[in-house]
């Protein structure tokens, strides 16, 4: 699993930074190794735009390019390390990618004009979303599952920004060209004892994306260990965590090296969380005084025709401009 990670709103807009990370947080390369403090390698949105050398001044391109040298020098000095320590023998590690997961921090004044756009336009209108959804949200008079429309002002603002995080997110962590289309959008609103069972979300194309973003967290989550504790002993350590399940597995799986395929992840104000539609989630309820309340979404993704025709053989290309010709024709 790939984990991308964005310090704030800007670096999801043109020159912005977005850095590969392990599951604390820390940069890592592409092979999975740490990165020396200081030399992170780097892709910017401006690259993304032209090209990974496209798009880029001069000095960032001198400097990536150093970057990728010392990058090449350390390996080399860290084979060789491995060859005198295991008897000539050079090995390789390769670890298989799961799949990705985006993870973006907005600034805090995004949060703020979010939420009084949901107190003051969406918590007044008061239109349900949740013949739709599964979440079990009952347990409060304010309990709730809002539509959050994307077709006014502040939708519009908002619905540009997350198609830019879909877009970023698919080229960075599947080299996927693809547009983006946020075209689903509602407000949580979860108090004590209120939960969302084990669940996905559907799009309207083969490839799409899900994501959500917390906006409000009650103390009694906040004060809770982000490394979660044993649950025995009623411990109640992930008591309104998200859980993020993409396989089914036992300890003794773990234990014959087969990877961990669940994770409970805990909400942090401020945090979008970007995935494949198909990742089953789940939130467990809490108990104590205050709302968690978060803002998810969904996306249609459509690959560019440059994508479509690197993923087709000669004959499939010839096919699809025979359609096109005919298409035009018509």
């Amino acid at each position: 699993m790939k984990i991308f990670e964005f310090d704030s709103l800007d670096n999801v807009r043109d020159g912005a930074v977005g850095k590969l990370v392990d599951g604390d947080g820390n940069p890592i390369n592409e092979d999975g190794t740490p990165v020396v403090e200081g030399d992170a390698p780097v892709v910017t949105t401006a690259d993304l735009a032209g090209g990974f050398t496209g798009g880029v001044t001069e000095e960032e391109a001198e400097r990536n390019a150093r970057i990728a040298r010392e990058n090449a020098e350390m390996l080399a000095e860290e084979e060789a390390k491995m060859e005198e320590t295991n008897a000539g023998l050079k090995f390789a590690i390769r670890p298989i990618k799961d799949f990705s997961i985006g993870r973006i921090e907005f600034p805090m004044e995004i949060i703020d004009e979010i939420n009084n756009h949901i107190d003051n336009v969406i918590i007044p209108a008061g239109e349900s979303y949740a013949d739709g959804l599964v979440g079990q949200l009952k347990n409060n008079p304010k309990s709730a599952q809002l539509n959050f429309p994307l077709d006014t002002e502040v939708g519009a603002q908002i619905k540009t920004v997350f198609d830019t995080v879909g877009k970023t997110f698919l080229k960075q962590g599947y080299e996927r060209d693809a547009d983006t289309d946020c075209f689903q959008c509602w407000s949580n609103h979860a108090y004590a004892g209120d939960y969302n069972p084990y669940h996905d979300h559907g799009v309207q194309t083969m490839a799409g994306l899900s994501g959500f973003l917390w906006l409000k967290v009650p103390e009694c989550i906040e004060e809770l260990d982000e490394n979660t504790a044993a649950l025995n002993n009623a411990s109640g350590a992930v008591d309104g965590f998200t859980q993020l399940i993409w396989g089914t597995n036992t300890r003794k799986d773990i234990m014959s090296l087969h990877s961990q395929q669940e994770q409970y992840v805990k909400p942090e104000v401020g945090v979008m969380l970007i995935f494949p539609n198909w990742l089953k989630h789940a939130v467990m309820p809490f108990f104590g005084e205050g709302e968690r309340r978060s803002l998810a979404m969904n996306w249609n993704v459509t690959d560019t025709e440059q994508q479509l025709r690197s993923m087709m053989s000669e004959r499939e290309e010839a096919k699809y401009d025979e359609y096109l010709e005919a298409k035009k024709e018509s």
